[in-house]
């Protein structure tokens, strides 16, 4: 394993939006969409971009309560040099959720094959994922070993963990969206609208992200999470509570293998992915300060620089570092 700190000087969240912008704007243009069948026949939305004879695919897989559209930072520039597969886990966004009992991540790690299978059925391909995306590709190690140094030949995994999580946060999206659901439902006046919403980006902003950051950035992620059905995904719950895919991080080892942790994250420890870069052969393991659970959103040069990085170490030649 090598550790990196990175240097986040100059390489802050991006000024893209400015602070009033609405959070809608922050949405990625619309891609070319497609549609994966899982094994039980549940329907995932998928969106791709990027030359469809690039060298490379890569697969994105959002986190918990998220969608495709946290990646809007990461998709155009990682599009520049590599076909980009961007989908919904799921019970996620445009995904559709079939059985509750369905709802598991050995269940996303099966989904993710199938897009792979549907979405990338030729050459080689990097995984990327956030939070329980990560989790979703450690589930996929563990079914399809195989895949990992053949077809797979890189992987990404940002602010997420292998062993049981029970993240602190003061007042999750979940709950802030009970807010911001009274503020719609609700007959208030223009100030108390005002004091409740400023209560739930405050309290979005503590969970999501550790420095500051546009308001429209922080609204973004309320948004995200207010598109999807809260209690379905509360079955997913305690799979995070019981969570143990350590037996099979050293597959990783057959690909190039990047750990991104946040160094201020609430929901889940830096030291998640300290034990995790530990136990992949030959991986890389970078620390960013100043940073929350949303890296990607919160410091997304620097995610796509040490993203851009990956695929040139995955598609340089053979890895296969596990015995």
């Amino acid at each position: 394993m090598r550790q990196l700190r990175a240097s986040v000087p100059g390489l802050t969240a991006r000024p893209s939006p400015p602070a009033g912008a609405a959070a809608r704007e922050l949405r990625t243009p619309a891609a070319d969409g497609v549609t994966a069948t899982t094994a039980d026949g549940v329907p995932l939305h998928v969106e791709i971009d990027g030359d469809p004879q690039a060298p490379v695919t890569v697969v994105l897989c959002h986190g918990y309560l998220a969608d495709h559209d946290m990646w809007l930072f990461q998709r155009p520039s990682l599009a520049r040099s590599a076909r980009v597969v961007a989908y919904d886990h799921r019970g996620h966004g445009r995904s559709e959720l079939g059985g509750k009992g369905r709802l598991t991540l050995d269940q996303l790690g099966a989904d993710l094959a199938a897009v792979i299978d549907q979405a990338a059925p030729r050459g080689p391909v990097v995984l990327v994922g956030h939070s329980m995306g990560g989790m979703a590709i450690m589930s996929l190690a563990e079914q399809r070993p195989e895949l990992f140094g053949d077809r797979v030949v890189g992987v990404g995994l940002v602010t997420t963990a292998a062993a049981p999580v029970n993240g602190r946060a003061v007042l999750p999206p979940e709950t802030a969206n009970l807010v911001l659901a009274a503020i719609d439902r609700l007959r208030l006046t223009r100030i108390s609208c005002h004091v409740l919403r400023h209560a739930a980006l405050v309290a979005a902003r503590s969970f999501a992200f550790a420095s500051r950051v546009p308001p429209a950035l922080v609204d973004f992620v309320l948004q995200l999470t207010r598109s999807n059905p809260v209690h379905a995904l509360v079955a997913l719950i305690p799979e995070f509570l019981t969570l143990d895919k350590r037996a099979a991080l050293p597959t990783l080892g057959d690909a190039a293998t990047l750990v991104i942790g946040a160094e201020h994250d609430q929901t889940i420890p830096a030291g998640n992915s300290a034990a995790i870069a530990e136990a992949i052969p030959g991986s890389r393991l970078t620390m960013i300060p100043n940073a929350g659970h949303m890296v990607p959103l919160e410091h997304p040069r620097l995610v796509d620089e040490l993203l851009r990085d990956l695929l040139t170490r995955a598609t340089a030649g053979p890895v296969r570092c596990r015995d």
